[in-house]
């Protein structure tokens, strides 16, 4: 008994002793012990459920994109090519169903076609499709499919997947060898495709394009790829930070918010990733650079918020759930306390509702409004893999098996798993993504199946024997890209030689532990030799230098203005050309005065700053405290409350995360007015003011009937016309008390304009009175109130009654400049409306100017019926065959015809458009798009050549010698350049 009572007070020191050193680091640790036969149960617990949701997928949904599990049919997502099934491809072969992955891999080699005149994302198609059959192609050797002679520089899927990648090329024709973010697969870049992407999409094409130009010898999709992220990396902020989205063809940023979230993230995932995987160190270089300014401005006691790209300065304190992914990636780099701080912080969310939100408010300690949608995402289970892998720790287990937990419980049902509508609630949501199955299930099983062949680091494969050599495949490593799709990182020697190109001009004894010891030495010898302290007094060079460049600039100054008093002025014509060879002054011109005036709103936002001061929960209390009794007269009680509502501001995040802005008015102004609206902080009487802006102008739209207009169209643009005009002049009615505005209207010249200036008096009236309503400013911040406090409602005095505001109303009119700014939505809504009324117009009366085709046998029948065109069309070529059916035309009328014939068809029309009217055919081609899409010309060895002259200024970087020569990590034994690694030093 004495003996047994010792062992327990030394067992608990132990685990007291523990407890503080867990502490001490900020390590979690788990509070349950996995056996292996407990870790595999868990493993075929995640097996069953794969199989449900993919037996769900064959059953219910094989011939669409995805699955649609609450009504258990199918849905087209990406691009109708049966997404889901080529998605969870590898995943079979992970979980060792060989059988099924050769029945899905030969269905897809025997009916897959890619030539489709479809539009399809250039990013998702490259992560799922492409990488997708890339992996099944490296994975199709374990699972026992017949090999075609040469693999795995050969084979079907592999021909597949080249077929979809050089569909794709078309996209990387820009200006800055940023591709576009989407493709059609027939045709190339549709016409009038928006230059706008998001920086995932041009960053997260390395691991699929590198594997393939290794596997197939073509080098052009590794360079697009390559030169893709250096495009974009040199259009970093000034303090390292990447915007959002942004013009592939000029680099301008469109979207200035910075994170590792949400459009960023698979950036960062790719350069740590595809420096492994393709033997790039100079990628790895560029990660941890991006990664000092990510830790400097976002990272937030082991959060990381969104922040400013130019300033740094925070704007939206949230965590994504797409963020999950980053502990992940420091794991890979050996980062692993950091990492572990982090998913903590992340795991603490997901126990909280059972789920991780899309967005989740760090500061309000909540899941943001709308944002509570939980699609069964893979970033989190997938950082929590990669941290077991390096740490061990069984935390990570724990929360493994309580998110298979909570996917059994509340996203599960008869056909599959559904996406969780509200993470609060655990609504569901008809919808299964296709990465439910390729990402979810198979970082879920990785995480307990610990022998996986995936988790292979290169210590073990097999011999396979080449047309020129003998190489080693299935050792691994085996690196994920961002669909979770893994590539065989032995394989990729196997094929041309790739990578004794990347060494020919490498001395590889420069990089021997001894040689870079050596050359470490000289240089801190002589750094030390020359270092002279800024205080010293024999730095001479230090005190000079300021007073050395400010002589230099007087004096070149000097010279500047002693030869400009000698020199003429001569005036000098310059024709500008674009790339085309067509004039482009005009437009290089309006591209200058864009910036100008951009620069002078800048400016004009930058003096109009407003002060910060937050609203509190007491400064609202002391508000709803007043009564009317405490102002001597109205005047007094309107000014205290618009002087409350201009002292306090509201910053964007707070602006967004209240969901002040009403999204209905969205219908009838468009985006635009929210995106003014939460663009920048603002106090409480500017939002308001600018609400009362929105309110009037959906008045007048609606008044108007703009929106549902059913004038005829004969009507229509002397009407609007007429719409406008009435803006025009009611402005001069400036100093007019808003009562007496409707004795204006009988001085109209016709019933429709009275009625036009009638509504426009109402709309000016309305908002007259809505800028002395306290009762409407009350209303207001009791939203705030609502939306900021779990309160659940709050009792308010109005502070005036009608007749007073009224009174107030005719105290202050408007004046000229802020009735034409009033009406400003309105007045552009109206004008666009014109413009295109009038184009119809013009239209209209060029189809009525087409004289009627000939009257001929074929036709006569069909002259009492209304042409339309099929008629067009049938008497067309019934004209076509009378001709043919004349005296057979000479040699030299055949050869003219064929030049004629040649000539139309390159100027994209043809002699049956011609004889049936082609302004018809332009208007339904134009404005009805009722025409097969021109494929757009690509020529993928002018992308090459472009691409290897845009990337010889990256060709001879010299790599800095200590970039891998810091303690050596354990997971360095997967790099395929482990060789040349340097020992510690």
């Amino acid at each position: 008994m004495q003996q047994q009572t010792k062992n327990t007070g030394y067992k608990c020191t132990l685990i007291c002793a523990g407890l503080l050193l867990l502490l001490s680091t900020g390590v979690v640790s788990g509070q349950k012990q996995y056996s292996k036969a407990r870790k595999l149960e868990l493993r075929e617990d995640v097996r069953r459920m794969f199989q449900h949701a993919y037996d769900g997928y064959l059953r219910h949904a094989s011939n669409y994109d995805e699955l649609r599990p609450l009504t258990c049919d199918g849905h087209d997502t990406w691009g109708s090519y049966s997404l889901t099934l080529i998605d969870a491809l590898d995943t079979l072969a992970t979980m060792g169903n060989f059988t099924e992955f050769r029945r899905a891999a030969r269905l897809l080699e025997e009916k897959m076609d890619f030539d489709r005149d479809i539009n399809v994302s250039v990013f998702e198609t490259n992560i799922r499709i492409v990488g997708g059959l890339l992996s099944a192609h490296l994975l199709s050797k374990r699972a026992g499919v017949e090999l075609e002679q040469g693999w795995p520089c050969k084979g079907p899927l592999l021909r597949l997947a080249e077929d979809v990648a050089r569909r794709l090329l078309p996209a990387f024709v820009t200006n800055t060898g940023m591709p576009y973010g989407t493709v059609n697969l027939r045709y190339g870049v549709p016409k009038g495709e928006t230059s706008v992407t998001c920086t995932a999409g041009v960053g997260t094409f390395l691991i699929e394009f590198g594997t393939l130009s290794r596997l197939t010898g073509n080098s052009i999709y590794e360079e697009v790829a390559m030169q893709a992220v250096h495009a974009l990396w040199a259009y970093r902020s000034p303090i390292g930070l990447f915007g959002n989205h942004i013009d592939v063809q000029s680099g301008r940023w469109t979207a200035l918010d910075s994170g590792i979230g949400a459009g960023v993230d698979s950036l960062f995932e790719y350069l740590v990733k595809a420096s492994v995987l393709l033997n790039r160190p100079e990628l790895l270089e560029l990660f941890h650079e991006a990664r000092a300014a990510i830790d400097k401005y976002m990272r937030k006691e082991d959060w990381y918020v969104w922040v400013g790209m130019n300033k740094g300065h925070v704007t939206l304190p949230v965590f994504q759930s797409l963020e999950a992914f980053w502990p992940g990636i420091l794991s890979i780099i050996g980062d692993t306390e950091p990492a572990l701080r982090t998913i903590s912080r992340y795991i603490g969310v997901w126990k909280k509702y059972g789920f991780l939100p899309e967005f989740y408010n760090i500061a309000a300690g909540e899941a943001s409004p709308n944002r509570e949608v939980y699609p069964l995402r893979p970033e989190l289970i997938e950082s929590a893999m990669y941290l077991y892998r390096a740490t061990g720790n069984e935390y990570l287990l724990e929360f493994g098996e309580h998110m298979l937990e909570t996917l059994e419980f509340s996203a599960k049902t008869k056909c599959g798993y559904a996406t969780i509508r509200n993470v609060v609630t655990h609504e569901k949501e008809n919808r299964m993504e296709s990465f439910f199955l390729a990402e979810t299930s198979k970082y879920l099983y990785l995480l307990f199946d610990e022998e996986n062949f995936l988790h292979n680091d290169g210590s073990g494969g097999e011999l396979l024997s080449t047309e020129d050599d003998v190489c080693v495949v299935q050792a691994g490593a085996y690196i994920f890209n961002t669909e979770a799709h893994p590539m065989d990182m032995s394989a990729l020697h196997c094929c041309h030689a790739h990578n004794e190109d990347i060494y020919t001009s490498l001395d590889l004894q420069r990089f021997s532990p001894r040689a870079i010891l050596e050359r470490s030495k000289k240089r801190q010898v002589a750094a030390q030799e020359q270092w002279v302290p800024q205080c010293h007094a024999e730095n001479h060079d230090f005190y000079n230098k300021e007073q050395e460049n400010e002589q230099a600039q007087e004096s070149g100054k000097a010279q500047g203005r002693e030869q400009s008093g000698t020199s003429t002025t001569m005036a000098v014509d310059i024709e500008v050309f674009d790339e085309f060879q067509q004039p482009a002054g005009d437009l290089l011109v309006s591209n200058f005065e864009q910036i100008r005036e951009e620069r002078e709103l800048n400016e004009s936002l930058h003096r109009n700053v407003v002060a910060r001061n937050q609203l509190t929960v007491s400064d609202l209390d002391e508000f709803f405290a007043q009564r009317r009794e405490n102002f001597a007269s109205a005047s007094e009680a309107l000014n205290y409350v618009r002087t409350f509502m201009a002292n306090y501001t509201m910053d964007v995040a707070f602006i967004r995360g209240l969901q002040m802005y009403d999204t209905n008015m969205t219908s009838v102004l468009g985006i635009g007015a929210q995106k003014e609206y939460e663009s920048r902080m603002r106090s409480l009487w500017q939002l308001y003011e600018l609400e009362q802006q929105y309110a009037a102008n959906i008045q007048l739209i609606q008044g108007l009937g703009l929106l549902t207009f059913q004038t005829d169209s004969a009507r229509i643009p002397s009407h609007l016309t007429e719409v406008l005009d009435s803006l025009d002049k009611s402005a001069h009615l400036e100093h007019i008390n808003p009562q007496d505005l409707e004795t204006n209207v009988s001085n109209a010249s016709s019933p429709q304009l009275a009625n036009i200036r009638e509504v426009i008096m109402k709309a000016r009236n309305a908002y007259a009175i809505a800028m002395v309503n306290t009762t409407a400013m009350q209303e207001f911040a009791i939203r705030i109130y609502l939306s900021g406090t779990s309160e659940a409602g709050v009792r308010i005095h109005p502070l005036l009654e009608a007749a007073e505001l009224s009174q107030e109303a005719r105290k202050r009119p408007l004046k000229l400049a802020e009735e034409r700014a009033l009406f400003s939505y309105a007045r552009r809504i109206v004008d666009f409306r014109k413009r295109m009324a009038e184009t119809v117009d013009r239209l209209q009366t060029l189809m009525q100017d087409i004289p009627p085709p000939k009257k001929t046998e074929a036709t006569a029948d069909s002259q009492t019926h209304k042409a339309d065109a099929s008629t067009v069309y049938a008497q067309t070529q019934a004209q076509m065959a009378a001709k043919a059916q004349q005296q057979e035309p000479s040699q030299e009328a055949k050869q003219s015809t064929q030049i004629q014939k040649g000539k139309l068809a390159e100027n994209g029309s043809g002699l049956g458009q011609e004889e049936s009217g082609s302004v018809w055919s332009q208007f339904v081609e134009t404005i009805l798009r009722k025409t097969t899409v021109q494929r757009v010309k690509f020529d993928e060895a002018v992308l090459l050549e472009k691409t290897r002259k845009a990337l010889e200024k990256h060709a001879h970087k010299e790599l800095p010698h200590h970039l891998f020569a810091c303690h050596r990590p354990e997971y360095i034994e997967g790099f395929a350049y482990r060789d040349f690694y340097p020992e510690a030093l």
